[in-house]
C-alpha cells in the first residue's frame, strides 16, 4: 500500500489589507477611530487585529483603561514598514493618474463647505455637464484631506498656509463683517438699541479668532459676553438668524441674505484666502488640468463676493 505523504502548510503571510489595519490604528491610536477611517465595524477590526496577533505570534498592541490603543515595539515596526509601503504606493498612483490623458474617469474633489454651498454650485454643475465622461465625488468638508495619499485630486481651502506639496492658485483675501439676526434688530427697535443691550458674541469652539477677541469691538460693546460658540461658520450664521447675538461672518455667505442685518457696517476684517490646490504629481492630468482651469475662472468672478468689494 503506498501511503500519502502530508503536508503541514505554514499560515499564509499577512496581506497587505492586514498592514493596513495595523497602519489605520497606529496612525489615529483609537480602534474607532481606525474603524471610521477604514469603512469597518468595530468589531471587525477587532476581531482581524486579533487573528493578524495569533498568525504572527507576537502582540501588536496594548490596550490600556482609557480606551487609547498603543502599539507595542513589534506593532510599531509593522506600522512603520506599512506606511513606507503605503507611501510608495501612493506616489506610484500619483504618478499613473498623472499620466492620464483623457477627459474621463473619477474626479475627487474636497470643498470647504461655505465655499461649496456659496460660490461654487454652479461652476460645479456646468462643469459635469461640459465633461459628461468625469465622474464628480463632491466632499464638503473643513477637514484638510491628504492628496499625497489620493483622498482627493483638487481641493478648495480657506487657509493662508496650504501645504508646500500641493500647487494651485490664491483667491483673497475673504472679508468679513459683523452681523445680527435680523428679527433680534427689528425686535429691538433698531441697531442702536440692539448694540445698547449687550447682545453675546458668537464665535468658534476653542478658537483665538473670535469677535469676542476684536479689541475695538470689546471696546464698544464692554457689557457683551462671549456666551455662544459652534464648530463652522454656517452653524454659527443659524444662531445668530435664531437671535443668538453677533458674529464676524464672511461676506460671501451673509451679505443680501434678509435674515441677517449688518452691524457696525463702518467696520470690515479680511482674514484667509480660498485657495484652489492640487497635488504636483497630477496637474497634468487632463480632467483635474480641466477642472482647475473652470474653477479659476469661476472663483476669478466670484472675487468681489469674496472680498466683499461689491460696489
Amino acid at each position: 500500500m503506498v501511503q500519502k505523504r502530508t503536508e503541514t502548510s505554514a499560515p499564509d503571510d499577512p496581506s497587505w489589507d492586514d498592514l493596513k489595519l495595523v497602519l489605520a490604528v497606529g496612525r489615529s491610536g483609537s480602534l474607532r477611530k481606525a474603524a471610521q477611517m477604514l469603512g469597518l465595524g468595530h468589531a471587525t477590526l477587532s476581531r482581524r487585529l486579533g487573528r493578524l496577533e495569533q498568525q504572527l505570534g507576537v502582540r501588536l498592541f496594548d490596550r490600556p483603561a482609557s480606551g487609547a490603543v498603543e502599539l507595542t515595539a513589534a506593532g510599531e515596526d509593522l506600522a512603520a514598514s506599512a506606511a513606507r509601503m503605503d507611501d510608495a504606493a501612493a506616489v506610484a498612483l500619483r504618478r499613473i493618474a498623472g499620466r492620464d490623458l483623457a477627459l474621463t474617469g473619477t474626479l475627487r474633489v474636497s470643498v470647504n463647505p461655505l465655499v461649496g454651498l456659496y460660490l461654487l454650485p454652479d461652476a460645479i454643475a456646468s462643469f459635469s455637464k461640459a465633461y459628461p465622461e468625469v465622474t464628480i465625488e463632491v466632499f464638503g468638508t473643513s477637514i484638510s484631506a491628504n492628496l499625497d495619499r489620493r483622498e482627493a485630486d483638487v481641493v478648495v481651502r480657506v487657509t493662508d498656509n496650504p501645504p508646500e506639496t500641493l500647487v494651485g492658485q490664491r483667491f483673497g483675501p475673504i472679508g468679513y463683517g459683523f452681523y445680527a439676526g435680523t428679527r433680534a434688530v427689528e425686535a429691538a427697535g433698531g441697531e442702536e438699541a440692539y448694540l445698547a443691550s449687550a447682545p453675546p458674541f458668537l464665535g468658534y469652539n476653542g478658537r483665538r479668532d473670535n469677535a469676542v477677541h476684536v479689541p475695538w469691538l470689546r471696546a464698544a460693546l464692554p457689557d457683551s459676553r462671549a456666551s455662544l460658540t459652534a464648530s463652522d461658520p454656517l452653524h454659527i450664521a443659524a444662531l445668530v438668524r435664531a437671535s443668538g447675538g453677533i458674529a464676524r461672518l464672511p461676506f460671501m455667505s451673509a451679505e443680501g441674505d434678509p435674515t441677517l442685518t449688518r452691524v457696525l457696517a463702518d467696520k470690515s476684517e479680511q482674514a484667509y484666502s480660498v485657495w484652489l490646490l492640487t497635488h504636483s504629481d497630477l496637474r497634468k492630468t487632463a480632467r483635474v488640468r480641466a477642472f482647475m482651469d473652470h474653477m479659476s475662472e469661476a472663483l476669478r468672478a466670484q472675487m468681489p463676493r469674496i472680498s466683499g468689494k461689491t460696489g
